[in-house]
């Protein structure tokens, strides 16, 4: 969550620098939209700004996502589609979005979030019938932090834990063995402690019977096991996957229309795979150098290779594609140099640095930035 006060002298920064020009939009992700920073937004008059909506101001809009007509992103052709619909509420405009793509890894998430708990569940279950877990407060304790670890789907959950039970009467005109009662005893007030487990519990109740066969079978008792169950609420879970792949934009600025609205914030995501992948691919760090030059000159490097991927990403999503520097450094690496060396009878070595034959996917990729790929460069050197 971004400091209030760090972001107050931003948007101060901003507003003496563009005071006699119009302000830049401001494109906030949803970590940055706290109570506080929105407060601080309307602050500032003249500031432009787009955010992403909490789930609780996305609730507001429920019955909107479920029944308004949406109609398609335009000059988006592509798959996965994205849906929008945009509504005016006092001075802000709302961009509902619906996107297949967020949908289908929001629901890939939720699954296995759902498998997670189901295995903790499983496991525990296990523990307390085989006797390993028998305090009822630590076994409570312990769904607790299961709902905590796994909030986002436990709340579809219902999960309810039922300690065993264990009782016994004697009739009053029938005596037992005082033995066999003392022995009752000392079990029942283990049991209420518990200090045995249910299987330890069950052998020696079978060993009563065995020992003491006529007087055990004079008394009645009641024995459950501990039993842990769970399911889904299907009201709510039918609920949150409905609301899968769905979105909500809030802007101030009235003049943009809906697909410019959803590309200015997708921006943000470019932006975040920009520095992902100066961090990762292009080398940025870890920077070990000690001297500031080097340091300059590591970063500089870094830099430049960003320019050169920004332009293949550019060019590409001028060709349709969308791909990013990752799918495409993955398709595009099985592509190699490789060297031919011809021993002559003098002694005299040819090395031939020439291109393999390229596959379908990789003229797929050099089609679309333009890359002769039938006349790549061959290096011939003799040693």
């Amino acid at each position: 969550m971004a400091d209030v006060k760090s972001l107050d002298k931003i948007l101060m920064r901003l507003e003496d620098d563009f005071k006699d020009k119009s302000m830049p939009t401001i494109i906030f992700d949803r970590g940055m939209v706290s109570d506080d920073n929105l407060k601080l937004l309307n602050k500032y008059d003249n500031l432009k700004y787009i955010l992403m909506c909490r789930p609780n101001e996305e609730s507001i809009f429920t019955e909107n996502f479920h029944n308004q007509q949406f109609g398609l992103l335009e000059g988006r052709d592509r798959k996965p589609k994205v849906e929008i619909f945009s509504k005016e509420v006092d001075d802000a405009v709302y961009l509902l979005c619906k996107s297949e793509g967020r949908k289908a890894k929001e629901t890939a998430m939720r699954n296995k979030a759902e498998e997670r708990l189901e295995a903790e569940l499983t496991n525990l279950s296990t523990q307390i019938q085989k006797g390993r877990e028998n305090n009822p407060v630590t076994i409570e304790r312990r769904i607790g932090k299961f709902k905590e670890r796994h909030s986002k789907v436990a709340k579809y959950y219902e999960i309810k834990y039922q300690h065993r039970e264990f009782s016994y009467t004697v009739p009053d005109d029938i005596g037992i063995a005082k033995r066999f009662s003392n022995s009752l005893n000392k079990l029942k007030d283990k049991a209420d402690k518990n200090e045995i487990s249910f299987p330890a519990l069950a052998k020696k109740l079978t060993e009563f019977n065995q020992k003491y066969t006529s007087d055990y079978l004079k008394i009645n008792i009641q024995l459950k096991k501990p039993k842990l169950t769970w399911g889904t609420i299907d009201e709510i879970q039918d609920k949150g996957r409905k609301s899968d792949g769905n979105y909500l934009l809030k802007t101030n600025r009235k003049d943009l229309k809906q697909a410019e609205i959803r590309n200015l914030y997708v921006m943000l995501t470019r932006i975040e795979n920009a520095f992902r992948d100066l961090k990762s691919y292009l080398g940025l760090r870890p920077n070990y150098h000690q001297k500031e030059q080097r340091v300059d000159g590591h970063i500089f490097i870094s830099i430049l290779a960003y320019h050169l991927l920004h332009s293949i990403e550019h060019t590409l999503r001028q060709k349709g594609d969308h791909s990013r520097w990752s799918t495409i450094r993955r398709l595009v690496s099985t592509h190699n140099y490789s060297t031919i060396q011809l021993p002559t009878t003098k002694g005299t070595v040819i090395n031939v640095r020439k291109p393999g034959i390229p596959e379908a996917v990789h003229i797929h990729v050099y089609n679309k930035l333009g890359i002769d790929y039938k006349n790549l460069p061959i290096k011939k050197n003799l040693a």
